[in-house]
């Protein structure tokens, strides 16, 4: 093996693994902030499932939680 293949080999080598650590970051932190959206969404989800539970009106628990007056209608309490 000649010096300047290993040279290249080496180089695309490291070019591999550090495209894989930047996809690899980059697809951890589109699945955080996905879990945290989806999580935020369940939390409002269930506040306004209690507050449907508690009487409130629909105007009044859309307002509160920023979900649209269908979704709180939609939610069975």
């Amino acid at each position: 093996m000649l010096i300047g293949e290993y040279d290249y080999d080496t180089d695309i080598a490291v070019q591999r693994k550090e495209s894989f650590e930047i996809g690899l970051a980059e697809g951890e932190a589109r699945g955080e902030a996905r879990g945290r959206s989806e999580g935020s969404r369940q939390a409002k989800l269930e506040t306004a499932r209690i507050l449907k539970q508690l009487g409130d009106s629909v105007q009044k628990i859309a307002q509160a939680t920023g979900l649209s007056q269908a979704e709180v209608e939609a939610i069975k309490s």
